[in-house]
This record gives C-alpha cells, sequence and structure tokens, in this order.
C-alpha cells in the first residue's frame, strides 16, 4: 500500500509539472506568434500614378512612454520640429502617429502596462511641434496597419514619404517597409529618427540601403522642401 502511495504521489507530481511545461510552451508560443505579427510589415495594393503627386512627412511614435527610454532626447525632438517645420512652411503633408498597447492582453504585457490608450504615457511629448489634428493611432509597428492612415494618405494623393521619429529599427523600419510594399517612394531623415545606440543605428542604414530605403538628413531635407516650395 505504501509503494502505490508513493507511486500515486510521484505520477501527481509529474502530471503537475508536464502541465506546467505545457502552459509555459503555449504562451511562449503565443508571445513569439504576437512578436511576429506585430513586426512584420502589411501588405496592400500599389499606389496609383497620380498626376500631381505629393510628399508628406510621417512623425512616428513621439510619445511620452516612447521617448523616456532614451535618456536625453532633446537633440532629437529638436530635430523632428525642425523636420516638422520645414514640412509646414514647404505645405507638405504631415502625419501623427501613435503606437497604442491595445486590447491584446500579451502586448499590454509586453509593454508592462505603457502606452495604454487615454493615458499620459500615450500622448505627443509636450516638446513636439503639432502642426494639425493629423493623428492617427497603430496597434503594431507598421502604421499602414491603420486603414484610416492609408486612406488619408491617398485621398491626398501622396506617393512619397519622408520618415522620422522612433524606432530607426523598429516602426520607422517597419513602416517605411510597408510603404515600400505598396510602392511608395521611401525616405528615412536619419537625423531625426533614434534608436538605442549608433552600432544599431548603423546597423539599420546599412539595411535601409539594401532594401531600397532611401535616406537622407535634415540639411537635405531642408534643401528639398525649398525646392518644391
Amino acid at each position: 500500500m505504501e509503494k502505490i502511495k508513493v507511486r500515486k504521489g510521484k505520477n501527481k507530481r509529474m502530471i503537475i509539472l508536464f502541465s506546467i511545461i505545457g502552459i509555459v510552451i503555449v504562451l511562449a508560443a503565443a508571445v513569439l506568434l504576437t512578436l511576429q505579427h506585430t513586426n512584420t510589415p502589411t501588405k496592400g495594393a500599389p499606389i496609383a500614378r497620380y498626376s500631381n503627386p505629393k510628399s508628406a512627412l510621417l512623425v512616428l511614435d513621439l510619445q511620452n512612454d516612447v521617448i523616456g527610454i532614451y535618456g536625453d532626447t532633446s537633440t532629437f525632438v529638436e530635430n523632428v520640429n525642425q523636420a516638422v517645420a520645414l514640412a509646414e512652411e514647404s505645405g507638405m503633408e504631415i502625419l501623427y502617429i501613435k503606437n497604442i498597447a491595445g486590447k491584446n492582453p500579451i502586448i499590454q504585457f509586453l509593454y508592462m502596462g505603457k502606452l495604454r490608450d487615454g493615458t499620459k504615457g500615450a500622448e505627443l511629448d509636450s516638446r513636439l511641434r503639432i502642426a494639425n489634428g493629423n493623428v492617427f493611432k497603430k496597434y503594431i509597428g507598421d502604421s499602414f496597419s491603420s486603414k484610416e492612415f492609408e486612406r488619408t494618405l491617398i485621398s491626398k494623393q501622396v506617393d512619397t514619404l519622408y520618415i522620422v521619429g522612433a524606432d530607426a529599427a523598429g516602426c520607422v523600419y517597419r513602416t517605411a517597409q510597408g510603404g515600400l510594399n505598396r510602392k511608395y517612394n521611401v525616405n528615412v531623415i536619419t537625423d531625426a529618427v533614434i534608436t538605442r545606440d549608433n552600432k544599431t543605428m548603423k546597423q539599420m542604414l546599412e539595411k535601409y540601403t539594401a532594401e531600397g530605403i532611401e535616406t537622407t538628413n535634415l540639411s537635405g531635407f531642408q534643401k528639398l522642401t525649398q525646392t518644391a516650395h
């Protein structure tokens, strides 16, 4: 009888152990699938050939919860504001995009409670130059996941994108890829995007070049806007 009790106890512990392992595997798979989804650029129909095509400046994720992770961002925000001012003066379309955690519990867990819609952390940084009310919400990295955002670009007959904001290795990159997938001309203003370190920035600039994402700096963007103006 004692041996049977011991065997039953071991079996019970093994069942509990395997149950825990199974739950961990399922949770890990769910996290990996969620990360894959949020980091995969969207695809869409190629844009039309417009008779009078326009350019747009996209300002990505300059939100309190986002900017707070990079340390001193004063120069970066000043550069973004300079890009916004140049675009505004030239009459270029300007669109602001905010990253929102949404209702997915896994994403909310990964964001550690940040970027919840309606919270101060999800709002645009108070230092940011706001040129208009064109503010869009996205729930994954690629801004084209917002249908309202995509429809606005089409309605404005935009075929060229200039991107500033955060992060050069994340949402900036995914949005650029989403733009390329729709045959936009895509440009990243290199001194008005940010990432965690110089090594990562260098790697991303190499990726941009390899994938057909054009790059310029504020000086080049200024010359372009002055020519357009």
